[in-house]
């Protein structure tokens, strides 16, 4: 039986989970209240899962041990962006209480942070740890820079719903949010991908890098999407009237919010 060229093999996986990453909260955006719920339920199912598999491979510092190590991550991440959906609901009391905690979801990212890194403490394999905190960053990167691309346009689409973007220091502020977070993400995705060139994708060096290089292409990618002005994100929305709701309910808050 003939064995993937490795090469091969760190890409499949990157391509494989990063997108799951990415498809997994938008679905949740389209699904019902009790269909979320149990998705979120088998979501956190899966993080204490991932959570306890992170202690255990703490140590392990071969190729498996790598993998394993940023799909654990990956699975903390996918969940923490689905639980930020949860008050993404119909509703003003939802909406309400979204536009309260919208500095506070960043906040909560504080606990898996510290989980992950308290169950790796002193470990050899630390590519979960820096998977995850790098997630944390494009995620924040890009809430900021919606925010600002969002209200920097007069008139322009609407690239994430108005909930998203309420509640944030002004947009003039956070103008300098994007050309710094894709000049550092590009930097990053460089200078990741030189070392897992050097190191060579047959060695856990090699993989670890390379992961965490198309993990900080994809961030630097979604932020320039955050930018254009196309509706490239509409199409979430559409399903059971959501965009007309959230634009109006938005506005709402809007309004109530600047009294």
């Amino acid at each position: 039986m003939k064995h993937m060229p490795l090469p091969l093999a760190p890409l499949l996986y990157a391509v494989l989970v990063l997108s799951a990453a990415i498809v997994l909260p938008t679905l949740a955006d389209r699904l019902s209240s009790e269909a979320f719920s149990w998705l979120y339920g088998l979501a956190t199912v899966a993080v204490v899962g991932a959570l306890v598999v992170l202690a255990l491979t703490c140590n392990d510092r071969s190729l498996r041990g790598v993998y394993v190590a940023h799909l654990c991550a990956m699975i903390v991440w996918v969940w923490q962006e689905i639980g930020c959906r949860m008050y993404a609901g119909p509703g003003m009391r939802r909406l309400g209480f979204a536009r309260r905690s919208a500095l506070w979801q960043e906040v909560m990212w504080v606990f898996p942070a510290a989980g992950i890194v308290a169950l790796t403490w002193n470990g050899a394999n630390q590519w979960g740890v820096w998977a995850f905190f790098l997630a944390w960053w494009g995620h924040l990167s890009m809430r900021l820079t919606a925010y600002a691309a969002t209200h920097a346009r007069d008139g322009g689409p609407l690239i994430w719903p108005p909930w998203f973007a309420v509640g944030l220091p002004p947009a003039q502020a956070l103008s300098a949010i994007f050309p710094l977070s894709v000049t550092a993400l590009t930097a990053a995705c460089v200078w990741l991908a030189a070392d897992a060139l050097e190191y060579g994708l047959d060695t856990s060096a090699g993989v670890g890098a390379m992961l965490l290089a198309a993990q900080s292409a994809m961030a630097c990618v979604a932020l320039w999407l955050d930018v254009l002005p196309v509706n490239m994100w509409v199409w979430r929305l559409q399903s059971s009237r959501r965009l007309a709701n959230l634009r109006e309910d938005g506005q709402r808050i809007l309004n109530s919010a600047l009294q």
